[in-house]
């Protein structure tokens, strides 16, 4: 079964499904999986932190909110050993990214990074940064994690 993960949105399924976001500018792609109980998620991360809003409808936005929330899922599908791959935190906006501290991308894969290392899981690898967007396929049964972006094709975390 296909899954599509829009912005702020996460998805968690067990194998065999593929799980797919498109869009990662400065957001970041989050994928959990535990190969043992083939299960697996998928978070489209757009903002580092809930706690710079007063009130929000998505809490599935923040990586402090999502993260928590995909890991409890995949516990609730049986998953226990999870290792993560992310993708994504680009620099879209030189010139509004340059402002002090606006850089969102950055903020958000140190604010993923933070997150993932509370929580005690690993991040096996990652492609971050640069000035790509970027989208994201997983392969729920295999972990298998291809990452397309224009001009760089497609790599496999």
């Amino acid at each position: 079964m296909d899954h599509y993960v829009g912005i702020g949105e996460l998805c968690v399924a067990r194998a065999p499904s593929t799980i797919v976001t498109r869009g990662l500018g400065s957001c970041v792609g989050v994928v959990l999986h535990d190969i043992n109980r083939s299960v697996g998620g998928l978070a489209h991360i757009m903002l580092p932190s809930s706690t710079d809003f007063t009130s929000y409808t998505n809490p599935h936005k923040f990586a402090d909110l999502a993260i928590p929330a995909m890991h409890e899922q995949l516990l609730q599908l049986g998953g226990r050993n999870f290792k993560a791959r992310i993708a994504g935190g680009a620099k879209m906006f030189a010139t509004v990214s340059e402002r002090a501290g606006f850089d969102v991308g950055v903020r958000n894969v140190e604010r993923v990074r933070q997150v993932l290392r509370q929580l005690g899981i690993a991040i096996v690898n990652e492609d971050v940064g640069g000035s790509v967007g970027r989208t994201v396929t997983f392969e729920v049964s295999t972990g298998s994690v291809k990452v397309r972006s224009v001009g760089r094709g497609e790599q496999v975390l």
